[in-house]
């Protein structure tokens, strides 16, 4: 063995040892939720104060799974879909996976930070987050082009009190806040849906249209609605029929014939302080006729619409499920007639 070769064996092995001393580090850590070390070290001490949260990415949806000072409950499951129930204060001890393709958690937080996390099948992706301390419900969505869909795969991390309701000096710097990012900071990205206040009346009334795309008022989610607590509200819901291929509602049967989806539930759900979802009054979707929910702001807030995913499959003329198929498969759960309403005391 010449000199040279001997030089490089000492650089390999050495090489190789330092790989060791990292694995054998970093070894107790690599398994907790949360468990990047860069990462870690942002959470707290407190237990009490960490929302441990793992996100399912699916190709135009998550699903999110909360344990710890918010337990996710939505109508009887163990997850919410396209949402994250948390407190100020708290912070987010988040694991991701992917159940199908590759997707990314994209965050921003206007007055804190930025996030972005890639999400790759078979991989696990970790990041810490701190809950905003303006109460507020926050945009987050997947910053990945996955298919035709991905624009719908947005949710929202809904900021509420640990208990009462959102105080008025809050609410306001929420609203300044995004104001600014809509109109300045962060013109052209992903931000918060408009917010309709009506705070001012014992009997809020709110008007949602619906469009050719499958969304209300032209955003997903649709717009933040915020009333004060105990008011009476009127929530008003229009959605034509479905009757192209913008409209995820537009589906296919297995033989390839078009038809509008009928087999869902429109509806106006409570969220509690402990992330428990409930409806308050629902019904069957309706179209090209206005849908009429009335009920007492009595919950720190409410997500309206459809708040469950919708299975869709483009199968025009059975051309997707043909030998070949002629024209590929597309298809997946998708979200787009849903928002949130905040109570503000």
């Amino acid at each position: 063995m010449d000199k040279q070769e001997r030089w490089e064996l000492i650089w390999t092995l050495f090489v190789i040892v330092l790989f060791a001393i990292v694995i054998v580090g970093t070894l107790p850590q690599d398994f907790i939720v949360g468990g990047v070390p860069s990462t870690l070290s942002e959470l707290p001490n407190d237990p009490s104060s960490i929302v441990n949260v793992h996100i399912t990415s699916y190709q135009y949806l998550f699903k999110v799974n909360e344990s710890g000072p918010v337990n996710s409950e939505e109508l009887g499951n163990p997850f919410y879909y396209n949402l994250i129930v948390a407190h100020p204060h708290e912070w987010l001890n988040i694991s991701m996976t992917s159940a199908d393709v590759t997707s990314n958690f994209y965050f921003a937080d206007y007055s804190d930070r930025v996030i972005t996390d890639q999400i790759v099948p078979g991989l696990v992706a970790y990041d810490a987050l701190p809950v905003p301390n303006i109460t507020g419900a926050y945009a987050f969505v997947g910053g990945e082009f996955n298919g035709p869909w991905f624009s719908y795969q947005t949710g929202l991390l809904l900021d509420i009190p640990a208990s009462g309701y959102i105080t008025p000096s809050n609410m306001s710097a929420y609203i300044s806040q995004t104001s600014k990012a809509q109109s300045i900071a962060l013109v052209g990205d992903p931000y918060n849906p408009p917010i309709i206040c009506q705070t001012t009346t014992s009997t809020p009334s709110f008007y949602l249209t619906g469009s050719d795309y499958g969304i209300f008022n032209s955003t997903v989610p649709g717009p933040t609605l915020v009333v004060k607590d105990g008011s009476s509200v009127t929530v008003k819901m229009y959605m034509p029929t479905p009757d192209n291929d913008h409209n995820y509602l537009y589906n296919y049967s297995v033989s390839g014939k078009p038809y509008a989806v009928t087999n869902v539930t429109v509806g106006i759900y409570a969220v509690w302080w402990n992330g428990t979802i409930t409806p308050v009054v629902t019904e069957p979707i309706s179209y090209n006729s206005t849908m009429t929910f009335h009920f007492t702001a009595t919950a720190p807030a409410y997500v309206y619409g459809l708040i469950y995913p919708v299975y869709y499959n483009y199968n025009p003329m059975g051309l997707s499920t043909k030998i070949g198929p002629l024209i590929g498969i597309q298809k997946g759960y998708v979200m787009g007639y849903w928002g949130t309403m905040l109570v503000v005391s």
